[in-house]
């Protein structure tokens, strides 16, 4: 997975966002924050143990949440979790 790859992936995940309308204020700030760690980490700005670690988690809780309600969004998580643990993140 390269660090295009992980861009082209968060470009996606921004598309779902704009188009989920149900999200809360609340949800989309919690998304801004994660696609703006998501990109530092891919710059290489970001130390790789705890920060990743807490994406991760953060990105899996946000996942099984939107199960349900947006299929669509879980799905482009899925795929974000996968490329990162692809690229050892």
């Amino acid at each position: 997975m390269t660090n295009e790859e992980l861009h082209s992936q968060l470009e996606q995940l921004h598309k779902e966002l704009e188009q989920a309308k149900t999200l809360s204020p609340a949800d989309r700030d919690v998304f801004g924050n994660l696609m703006s760690d998501m990109v530092k980490i891919a710059q290489g700005k970001e130390q790789v143990e705890k920060p990743h670690h807490s994406l991760r988690q953060r990105l899996e809780e946000k996942e099984s949440e939107f199960e349900v309600e947006h299929p669509r969004l879980a799905g482009v998580i899925r795929q974000i979790l996968d490329a990162l643990n692809r690229m050892g993140i």
